[in-house]
């Protein structure tokens, strides 16, 4: 019993489905304009014998961040497998081709031409356990549930949203990884993990399979390998180090802010009236100063006139 509960089986989410198979945005939504769905085709004398598909996003407007094992045949066998970059918004898809490629972070880099995507920002500062995560990707069972043709896995569609929370980080085959509850299923293999302001910390790349009711968890790549990933492409990349706000937060502080700031506008008017009245009482003191020394010149003035007399 032991042995079953602590004998995770890691599945590798990449989709592999035969031929004939059946947000004024927000931030999360704006992200989502740059995640793609990434397939690969395979064609050998002219027929396809294959067809897979996962997740990708973009780090650049013209390159496509995704796992290795999605494209794995395409960097094996590249004169037999097209790589596809299909976005989630236009009529189009696009041939794209690996420029990069880590098996043992499990990442690869595709490049593509003919559209230009919103690039994504990868958060690299500190993120905190039972935060919240969002997966953005396109997973396989959803797809078996609503495409009616292969054509449709070809065909630009949003992204499937996902939200979770963070629960730590593990090392997985010498790899960081980031541990989330966010679901997750074959086909959102190299998606990105957001963070709740839509900044990348993570790549999807597996899942757990419990057994006897056993809870399910999802590995992203973490950002510090993604970073590795990057720099060891030469591939240049936008990243924010600044906490998230939340729109609450955000309010909280606006709120704060007009609080403070009425504050001291009263304040600054206390001390426009207090300075007022220490200027009155100064100049009725002056007055008071000046009065008595003119009442002294006269007492002195008329002493004088009686000793004359």
């Amino acid at each position: 019993m032991l042995i079953r509960l602590l004998s995770l089986l890691v599945l590798p989410l990449a989709a592999l489905i035969g031929i004939a198979a059946p947000a004024s945005a927000d931030d999360i939504s704006a992200t989502g304009r740059g995640v793609v769905r990434v397939v690969t085709i395979a064609v050998v004398d002219d027929q396809v014998v294959g067809f897979g598909h996962g997740s990708g996003f973009a780090v650049a407007p013209n390159r496509i961040v995704t796992n290795a094992h999605v494209v794995e045949l395409a960097e094996r066998y590249p004169d037999n497998v097209v790589v596809g970059v299909v976005p989630t918004e236009g009529d189009k898809s696009y041939q794209g081709k690996v420029i990069a490629y880590d098996v043992q972070r499990d990442l690869a880099l595709i490049e593509f031409t003919g559209a230009r995507l919103p690039q994504t920002a990868l958060y690299t500062g500190p993120i905190d356990e039972g935060g919240a995560v969002v997966s953005l990707g396109f997973p396989g069972n959803v797809d078996l549930a609503t495409a009616r043709s292969a054509a449709d896995y070809i065909r630009p569609t949003s992204p499937v949203r996902s939200e979770g929370v963070f629960s730590g980080r593990r090392s997985l085959s010498d790899v960081e990884v980031l541990l989330h509850t966010a679901n997750i299923a074959r086909g959102n293999s190299g998606g990105p993990l957001l963070d709740r302001c839509g900044r990348v910390i993570g790549v999807n790349s597996a899942i757990t399979r419990g057994e006897e009711g056993d809870s399910t968890f999802g590995f992203a790549i973490a950002d510090t390998e993604l970073a590795a990933f990057l720099r060891e492409a030469k591939q240049p990349y936008s990243a924010v180090g600044t906490p998230c706000t939340s729109i609450e937060e955000r309010l909280r502080q606006d709120s704060d802010a007009d609080v403070r700031a009425a504050a001291d506008a009263a304040a600054a008017r206390r001390d426009v009236a207090t300075q007022a009245a220490l200027s009155r009482e100064r100049a009725l003191e002056q007055a008071r100063i000046e009065a008595e020394r003119r009442r002294e010149n006269v007492m002195a003035i008329a002493g004088l006139l009686l000793v004359a007399a």
